[in-house]
């Protein structure tokens, strides 16, 4: 039965996707005459330095979810942290965060890290990293009365991010607390409880990396953009704020493999005020094609990692 549960959840999660795909594909289509008047070309040295950037963000996520390792009383090698994060992230293209976490515990667990501290480091990830990019996108969107056409969204949006930010305010003043609350949970997945003392020193490290990752991401974007369509004028902040809130909204639908779809809409809807949807929308699936290359590489780097040595965790 939970075998069919799943096959059932992951066909739904793959039509959800095809049919948003679908009709912003029939945007296309139906606006192909304009969008090809448009001034579009590759300027590949800004193509390359998007993706340059977006790998040194990649590695800065890694060092992040290595940070969270550590207070737990762990010491992973940065090359095993890498390898964890990246081969676990293939599992984002099913549909449910599961399997990105069975990928996470079965990669850390080569690498000397229980299978218990995976699964808390896998929560506390998501507490550090939603936080600090709802702390961002407010502040590089700027005035939300441009987004009319999204008021009741933006609504919803402000409202999960309050909680987020006060989740996140409860580790840094509660992490005790917030270490009960894992092993609560570990014991209700039947697993062994852990032990996590971060000093504030290292959470506050941790935030402050998911902050510049985000940065890096969004930089990488708005280079994408101008190697791809060089006449749309778009600051460097906006189009990090379009990045970084399409971006968590795809993360945070479920039901979606990778956010297909939900991303690409949220995308094109946000940056319809500086362009018309239609070519927002194509911007938004050649990003998407394009992260899937450079996350393709990156995953490809995690698996040549097996050749290195110097990936085991140690007690402190």
């Amino acid at each position: 039965m939970a075998k069919k549960t799943k096959i059932i959840k992951i066909i739904l999660g793959w039509a959800a996707a095809a049919i948003i795909v679908y009709f912003l594909v029939r945007q296309l289509d139906n606006n192909w005459s304009d969008i090809a008047s448009g001034d579009w070309k590759i300027a590949w040295p800004y193509l390359i330095l998007s993706a340059a950037t977006l790998f040194i963000a990649y590695l800065f996520l890694a060092q992040a979810w290595r940070l969270i390792i550590f207070g737990f009383g762990l010491k992973p090698g940065f090359i095993g942290s890498f390898r964890v994060m990246y081969l676990a992230q293939l599992g984002r293209y099913i549909p449910g965060k599961i399997w990105q976490v069975v990928g996470m515990v079965g990669v850390a667990n080569q690498i000397g890290i229980p299978s218990s501290v995976s699964l808390a480091s896998f929560a506390l990830a998501q507490i550090y990293y939603l936080p600090a990019a709802f702390l961002l996108i407010p502040l590089l969107l700027g005035d939300p009365g441009k987004f009319e056409s999204l008021k009741f969204l933006g609504n919803l949006f402000y409202i999960f991010a309050a909680i987020l930010v006060l989740i996140c305010l409860a580790i840094f003043l509660m992490p005790r607390g917030i270490g009960r609350l894992l092993n609560f949970a570990l014991c209700m997945l039947k697993k062994d409880e852990v032990s996590y003392n971060p000093s504030f020193l290292n959470r506050m490290a941790i935030f402050a990396v998911y902050l510049v990752s985000w940065i890096l991401m969004g930089i990488s974007f708005k280079l994408f953009i101008v190697a791809v369509s060089p006449e749309t004028e778009i600051s460097y902040s906006f189009a990090a704020g379009t990045y970084i809130a399409s971006y968590v909204i795809g993360y945070l639908s479920i039901i979606a493999p990778g956010g297909l779809g939900v991303r690409e809409a949220i995308l094109a809807a946000i940056m319809q005020v500086i362009m018309p949807f239609p070519s927002a929308t194509l911007i938004a699936f050649a990003n998407r094609f394009f992260i899937t290359i450079v996350e393709a590489i990156v995953s490809l780097l995690a698996l040549l990692t097996y050749r290195l040595k110097g990936t085991t965790s140690k007690k402190d």
